[in-house]
């Protein structure tokens, strides 16, 4: 008991508890047998256990709330920890009957709702529904705990303020530990309920909000939630876009005068020009009107409201489509091609808020001109409601930017604390100042200042006079000029309105100074006296300048910036201008100058100033005349001071402002953008006077020396309130004269206004909710406990296996209640963050219970169907369309892919897609006949089949919820040209759903009957689709100019971050981008050949990863760390077969052989390079001890394709390709590898690819067969030329899956037409390496029009090509081509495509189908078999041909050796390699060449000269008999790329030409391209093989070589090689 009597008289506020608390613990957790063992009762009994609890519950109601994120700093939390762990330790002890008082006790104390009691409310907003049964009274007491804990100590508290009683990490999880041991300890699932019920209260009131703002940063810092260190304070911060802080510092000096902030804040403006929405976005009043929103990107669009959501607040509005030119430009863009396209989806948010990256939320209703013409893009031409209002241009502009000061106002004041506010609209209005620079630059505060004030006083006098004297009274102040004649004694004053002092400072010590200097008295005489109105003369004249009036805040600006007359530069004053905390003005205003004048003279003139002798008599002092004026009156105390850091030509504007309202305690703070904190004023000294700073340094010897540095942060303004401010005057009426002025002020005084607070609280009340609850849905320590929720349902269904999910009484599992509940925080919540570090276990978890759990599955599909009505709650839209963060995407669609293969499993669903799709396939067939493909085909069931998509009743049989998600992805083809950059993952989704079990296709079935793989194909040809395609999708088929003529530029939308800490925004500034900017690359489009591939029936051709990445950052890129699990593993079986018979590792000639077999030529790779891969990556002796040897070990050798896969992934998949891998790393059989003829060759991998589809298909059940509309898109070259150049391996398995055992007549003839119609030179080399893929395919494909497909590639007799009637085959082509070849106007391009006809004729020869039929055909190309023969020998290197690319080009060659430099080499390797052979470029005046196989070529070529830029080099030899001049050269050749030949040159010709003898070429290496390459060399015309390999002269390095070589000899000599 005194344990229990000792826990009462803790302080709260105690850190040396945890031993008292560990010890009160272990009496409760002790169980009996701990007892009987030390013969001691150690168990607490029950009475003790409720007395215990009673005392833990009333302990922690005294625990307070911080009430800012400076308190949480400061908070200790040890004793309400200590509480939390033992309260968990009740509740597993001692259940609901120990803590029943306990439980009272804290709800009386902490006003919390009891969860039990919503039982009986069904409509409730933090409960979905109310419980099943009725509670046992423990249950009871424990549910009511669980709330009291959530909704009382984890919960954010208050309207505005996030921070919760539990505040740091450790008090939050066992706070959320005391939750979950709620949930468990209760005898049935109501305590899981009751949780699932209130979290998706929470989720459901916060996901309206959240839409469109992704990347949120949770607010948890240094252990402390939403204690940001940056702003500790009461205030929030403002947003410095860049360089606005000249703006920021002002703006936080007014913000900080209370009561002017609440005048100007009430100050009414008209309600139908409120361009920010705010109180005038009424609803539904606004639905069916036309509206021009302003984006962020400086344009406005229109839109129709269409719909209103009273529950969030949101309008649903359709944009209306861009207007282009009705003539010239793109022929593809025209009104009518626009008028065609399909609507774009509708938008749903708040109008007044806009969304981050798009709207801003300014907006006007727009009218129709006469004739219903609506015209024009600019805001400012419209014709418009407010025209009804007369404003002239700068009214307008000082009205717009009154409110967004309003705007600023209210979201600083009543917005959540700890958040700063981005004031861009702010910024954006301000052009209208026209300040010295544009507003997004650096400007001076003071000027900024000045032309603000007025601005807002031009908006107030006409629509707020009563707020515009109150403005005018703060800071008006009058200086009167004024002129005493000294004749006549005549005073002429001249008053002048002013909102600040000027004071100059240069060689003023102190602000008293520079006010004397604006004091001072003028004398003009002599020459410059001046005229007097009495004396009707010039005569002598006094000036002088004095305050005639003074304000309530009085503003002082230090001219620091001048004028060097040395220089004639602005520059900085840094010196040394001192100020006080007070300031009396009384003897530099009018009345106390003038008093001072008559104190210094008696009644008369004559007699000095009356004298005041003191009481002892010894001395008399004269009587200031000041004296008789009240001090009151002239008093000021600082407020504030604004500082600028640096030089006049840039640096950073903050203020030091005292906190002066009720609950301020005269506090000071520091703002500096959107830092705000304390700041002491007894530090204004040294942070704001300027001068000089003495500094000591201590020297290691112990002598201290003194620096003097120049202060260059200064006070700039300074800002003094009066002691006792005055009564605003009464307003004096004025009779005014003017009619016109008259009839406006009625007029005015008419129309509707509202004031800023109307306008804009309701915004920041909603925003200050939402934000708090957001900012615990983000919270790490939430959703650590939401993801042990899930743990806890997967490990529940692993023991539950073969139950159902439906319990008896028709209540469904409380684990599935939580799964839908996690999925919904999952999709709205989770996938908005920006941490991501969790997200795959997040994926996989929910996957394997989707995977698992058919009801759940069913449950999530239904949602997703349910939701395609909606717009922003649209998921699939959402993450498929919308969504800016990849790695949410694809996180949501692994996990929608995975809940429809799940749900197909069920039987009932199954039978309703089966329905479905019939449906499908009798309405297409109905409209089979003469409006096929003429008219858009439906995206949805429609008329008598629209049954099976009623999403009202998806638990029935006829409906399907797959096939109403299935119709939604229609919908989104309409879309996908807008927003291509989206598109993998709507191929990701198609894909996912198609790779289901060969046993139940249904799913596949569907997608090919709603025509999917004619979509996809659209989706990739765009415009170049057929008419037939394009009539019947026009919206897939849209043109990449039409798609980019509607696009509306936004900002970047991840940027745009909900503030969550104060480093967040409301708002926010970005880049501008667009899911439709730019074009899409080849590679764009991998996942969409996948998802072709998948369904028509290869599922072997889904790209597996390479690489394993971290969630590391290096740089903002991930980290890859190593290869993949199946990577690993083939590479592994790869390098055991290419090892020789009982060798430990890859030996030299291995690792030829390989690269060989890589179609890299044995002969291009110096030795020198196979060294550096035996010395670089880890190998061994032949003993197996490790020394860096001459075996390539596993580790070395997956070592090396992890550093190339970390370059280019793409030639890792070739090469796994090349030794039979498919795409998805399963292995092709090794009968479609190896010829099994007893020759055991390696089948060419276009052939290892044609035969193992032709395997594939066999073992299909039922191949799917292939729509009308899809076989037409087959049938397009582009199609395959765009898979080709994203994916050579995914080309040639999609082509021959796609044509295998089909007339492909129509894609041959394509592709001959596209190479007779490509470009010369490189431009056209993507279509010849296309074409020549497609070919070999075909050529492959053993079926029933195999010969027929190669007779029709060689002799294809179309002659609609403008062909001489010869037609379009290969032979035909190229005959045409051949036969003018004698003409002496036979054109260059003419060679070339002549060239490119042969050496494809050539490639395809190598295949044995083809070989056999040309035998049989030998007459149609005997005029070429004398060049195809001589061509047999050796590849020949044209200088016009230069094909190479990635994954390989037309010819034996793929790789060039630029290539195995850049890609089978890691960063380091490559820095190493030349580093060795090219130390230093300018000193090889001789190059080596051997092992050419014109053996003339061998030997020394020293240096003559250069040309273009790099040396030339010349040997001397015969040749044909004669004496020749061999020169080694680098020249740009046709495709504007650098070669390097060996030539001989004729004599008075530059090289270069087609006159040179071409006997080898070579690429420039990217390193040193002065210099030859080593490698990479192929033959030319002349030239013989093997081709030659180049060393430079330094006998260092050839040394080096001799003895690797030497080394490799004695190695094979040791091993019997």
């Amino acid at each position: 008991p005194w344990l229990i009597g000792a826990l009462g008289i803790i302080d709260v506020n105690s850190d040396a508890t945890a031993d008292y608390f560990d010890v009160l613990k272990r009496l409760v957790t002790v169980d009996e047998e701990s007892s009987r063992s030390t013969r001691i009762s150690m168990k607490a009994s029950e009475k003790e256990l409720q007395a215990l609890g009673t005392a833990v519950c009333q302990k922690l109601a005294s625990c307070p709330r911080p009430t800012s994120g400076s308190s949480v700093i400061d908070a200790t939390t040890g004793v309400l920890c200590g509480c939390l762990k033992l309260l968990r330790a009740l509740i597993e002890n001692g259940g609901g009957d120990a803590l029943a008082m306990g439980c009272e006790i804290l709800l009386d104390c902490l006003d919390v709702s009891r969860w039990s009691e919503l039982a009986t409310k069904t409509n409730t907003r933090m409960f979905s529904s109310p419980f099943k049964t009725s509670l046992r009274k423990s249950d009871k007491v424990l549910i009511d705990l669980m709330g009291v804990v959530f909704d009382g100590f984890l919960s954010p508290g208050g309207s505005s303020s996030v921070v919760s009683i539990c505040c740091d990490k450790e008090s939050r999880q066992l706070g959320f530990d005391a939750v979950a041991a709620s949930a468990r300890s209760c005898s049935g699932s109501e305590g899981y309920l009751a949780l699932v019920k209130r979290i998706n209260g929470i989720v459901s009131q916060a996901a309206p909000y959240l839409r469109h703002r992704w990347g949120q940063v949770g607010g948890v810092e240094d252990g402390h939630l939403r204690s940001s260190s940056r702003n500790p304070s009461k205030y929030s911060g403002l947003r410095n876009q860049g360089c606005t802080c000249y703006m920021n510092s002002f703006l936080q000096q007014l913000f900080m005068m209370n009561d002017l902030r609440k005048e100007m804040c009430a100050a009414p403006l008209p309600e139908i020009l409120r361009s920010s929405g705010g109180s005038s976005a009424k609803g539904i009043d606004l639905v069916g009107k036309k509206f021009s929103f302003q984006w962020d990107n400086g344009q406005s669009y229109d839109a129709m409201i269409e719909a209103y959501e009273e529950s969030t607040g949101m309008h649903t509005i359709q944009y209306c489509a861009l207007q282009v030119p009705v003539s010239g430009g793109n022929q593809l863009v025209t009104p009518d091609s626009v008028a065609r396209l399909p609507a774009e989806l509708p938008d749903e948010f708040i109008l007044s808020e806009g969304r981050p990256g798009k709207e801003t939320g300014v907006f006007e209703l727009v009218t129709s001109k006469p004739g219903g013409e609506n015209t024009g893009e600019s805001m400012q031409s419209r014709s418009t409601v407010s025209d009804q209002i007369k404003e002239s241009e700068d009214q307008s502009s000082a009205r717009h930017l009154f409110e967004e000061v309003q705007r600023t106002f209210i979201h600083l004041d009543e917005g959540s604390r700890g958040r700063c506010f981005d004031p861009r609209a702010f910024v954006e209005a301000c052009a209208c100042l026209k300040l010295e620079f544009d507003v997004w630059q650096q400007n001076d505060a003071s000027e900024f200042a000045m032309k603000l004030l007025d601005r807002m006083e031009i908006a107030l006098k006409r629509w707020a006079p009563h707020h515009f004297r109150y403005l005018e009274h703060t800071f008006g102040l009058k200086q009167t000029k004024q002129k005493i004649c000294k004749e006549c004694g005549l005073k002429t004053n001249r008053e002048e309105n002013l909102m600040s002092i000027d004071c100059q400072i240069r060689g003023k010590t102190d602000i008293h100074e520079a006010l004397e200097t604006m004091c001072e008295v003028e004398y003009m005489e002599g020459n410059n006296k001046v005229f007097c109105d009495r004396c009707k003369k010039n005569t002598d004249t006094v000036l002088r300048t004095a305050i005639s009036a003074l304000p309530d805040m009085l503003i002082l600006s230090l001219k620091r910036f001048d004028l060097d007359y040395n220089t004639f530069e602005t520059v900085k004053l840094n010196s040394r201008c001192a100020f006080g905390q007070t300031l009396n003005m009384k003897k530099y205003t009018l009345e106390g100058i003038e008093a001072t004048e008559k104190g210094s003279f008696s009644d008369d003139g004559n007699d000095p100033a009356p004298m005041d002798t003191s009481d002892d008599g010894d001395r008399q002092q004269m009587i200031d005349p000041l004296s008789f004026l009240p001090d009151d009156d002239y008093e000021y105390k600082l407020a504030g001071v604004l500082v600028h850091a640096g030089v006049a030509q840039g640096g950073h504007y903050y203020s030091f402002i005292k906190d002066r309202s009720s609950k301020g305690d005269n506090k000071w703070y520091k703002f500096d953008d959107e830092d705000v904190s304390p700041f002491d004023p007894s530090c204004i000294e040294n942070e704001c006077f300027g001068g000089k700073l003495k500094k000591e340094q201590k020297w290691p010897n112990g002598q201290v020396h003194t620096v003097e540095s120049e202060q260059f942060a200064n006070a700039l303004m300074l800002f003094y309130e009066k002691v006792k401010p005055t009564d605003l005057p009464k307003e004096e009426k004025k009779e005014e004269k003017d009619e016109e002025v008259v009839r406006q002020k009625l007029a005015d005084r008419k129309v509707p206004k509202t004031s800023g607070f109307d306008a804009f609280e309701p915004d920041v009340q909603r925003s200050n909710a939402t934000h708090k609850w957001q900012t615990f849905l983000f919270d790490s320590e939430f959703q650590t406990f939401l993801k042990g929720l899930l743990g806890l349902c997967r490990l529940s269904r692993k023991e539950d296996t073969g139950q159902t999910s439906n319990s008896s009484d028709g209540f469904v599992s409380w684990q599935t209640k939580i799964v839908d509940m996690l999925l919904s925080f999952f999709f709205d919540i989770r996938l908005y963050a920006a941490d991501k570090s969790l997200l795959n276990d997040w994926v996989s978890m929910l996957s394997e219970i989707l995977s698992s759990d058919q009801e759940s599955a069913k449950n999530l599909v239904q949602k997703l169907a349910q939701r395609t009505q909606s717009v922003s709650a649209n998921w699939l839209r959402t993450y498929v369309a919308e969504c800016p963060e990849k790695e949410s995407r694809i996180a949501a669609v692994r996990i929608f892919a995975a809940a429809i293969r799940s749900c197909v499993e069920i039987e009932d669903e199954k039978l309703a897609l089966i329905r479905w799709t019939s449906a499908w396939r009798d309405q297409l067939s109905s409209l089979k006949g003469k409006r096929f493909g003429k008219i858009p085909l439906p995206i949805s069931l429609e008329g008598t089949f629209k049954s099976h998509e009623d999403v009202n009743n998806l638990n029935t049989s006829r409906s399907s919820c797959i096939g109403v998600i299935m119709s939604y992805i229609n919908v989104l083809f309409e879309v996908a040209p807008r927003t291509w950059r989206f598109n993998s993952e709507l191929c990701m989704l198609i894909r996912d759903i198609a790779t289901s079990s060969k046993e139940n296709d249904v799913l596949r079935s569907a997608l090919n009957e709603i025509q999917v793989s004619a979509k996809l194909i659209c989706l990739v040809i765009r415009e170049k689709a057929g008419i037939v395609l394009k009539n019947s999708f026009p919206g897939a088929s849209m043109s990449f100019d039409l798609a980019d003529s509607q696009a509306r530029l936004e900002t970047n939308p991840s940027s745009h971050l909900l503030p969550i800490n104060s480093s967040q925004m409301m708002n926010s500034d970005m880049n501008q981008r667009g899911p439709s900017a730019g074009l899409p690359a080849a590679t764009d489009f991998l996942t969409l050949f996948e998802a072709l591939g998948v369904i028509s029936g290869m599922r072997a051709l889904v790209l597996a990863p390479i690489v394993i990445e971290t969630a590391e950052q290096s740089r903002g890129r991930s980290v890859v760390t190593s290869l993949s699990k199946d990577v690993s593993k083939a590479l592994t079986t790869i390098y055991h077969e290419s090892c020789s018979s009982g060798s430990d590792g890859m030996s030299q000639q291995d690792i030829e052989a390989y690269l060989s077999l890589c179609r890299l030529d044995s002969s291009s790779v110096p030795t020198q390079k196979i060294l550096d891969i035996l010395t670089k990556y880890p190998s061994v002796k032949g003993n197996g001890s490790r020394n860096g040897g001459f075996f390539l070990g596993l580790e070395g050798f997956l070592a090396y394709y992890r550093d190339t896969a970390q370059t280019n992934e793409a030639l890792v998949r070739v090469d796994l390709h090349t030794f039979g891998y498919r795409p998805d790393l399963s292995r092709r059989p090794k009968e479609t590898r190896i010829n099994l003829d007893g020759s055991s060759l390696h089948k060419l991998a276009v052939e290892s690819v044609v035969a193992d589809v032709s395997k594939l298909r066999q073992n299909e059940n039922e191949p799917e067969c292939l729509s009308e509309l899809t076989i037409l898109g087959l049938d397009s070259f582009d199609l395959h030329t765009y898979a080709y150049s994203a994916s050579e391996v995914l080309a040639e398995y999609l082509l021959a899956s796609t044509s295998m055992g089909r007339d492909t007549s129509l894609l041959i003839t394509n592709t001959q037409k596209a190479i007779f119609r490509a470009p010369t030179a490189w431009a056209g080399n993507e279509m010849w390496e296309g074409a020549t893929m497609i070919f070999r395919v075909l050529v492959c494909i053993q079926d029933s029009y195999q010969q027929e497909r190669i007779a029709r590639i060689m002799q294809n007799s179309r002659n609609d090509m403008n062909n001489q009637n010869q037609g379009i085959g290969l032979l035909q082509a190229a005959k045409s081509l051949s036969s003018p070849r004698s003409n002496q106007n036979y054109s260059s391009d003419m060679q070339y495509a002549y060239e490119k006809y042969f050496d494809l004729v050539k490639e395809l020869m190598k295949l044995k189908p083809v070989t056999t039929w040309m035998s049989d055909h030998r007459s149609l190309w005997s005029w070429m078999e004398r060049d195809l023969i001589a061509g047999e020998e050796g590849h020949s290197q044209r200088r016009s041909d230069y094909s190479g690319r990635r994954e390989g080009i037309v010819g034996d060659n793929p790789r060039s050796d630029s290539d195995m430099q850049g890609v089978h080499d890691s960063e380091e390797e490559e820095e190493e390699d030349d580093s060795r052979m090219y130390d230093d470029v300018h000193r090889y005046d001789k190059i080596y060449v051997e092992r050419a196989g014109l053996k003339v070529i061998n030997g020394i070529f020293e240096r003559r000269g250069t040309f273009e830029g790099a040396g030339k080099y010349i040997k001397k030899g015969a040749w044909n008999g004669n004496e020749e001049t061999f020169s080694m050269f680098r020249c740009n050749v046709s495709n504007n790329t650098k070669h390097w030949y060996i030539s001989i040159v004729p004599a008075g010709v530059q090289p270069g030409t087609n006159a040179d003898i071409d006997f080898y070429s070579a690429p420039v290496s990217r390193e040193y391209p002065e210099l030859p390459p080593a490698s990479g060399w192929t033959k030319s015309n002349e030239g013989l093989q093997p081709v030659p390999i180049i060393h430079l002269k330094d006998d260092e390095e050839n040394e080096e070589i001799q003895r690797g070589r030497v080394m490799i000899k004695n190695s094979q000599r040791d091993n019997g090689r």
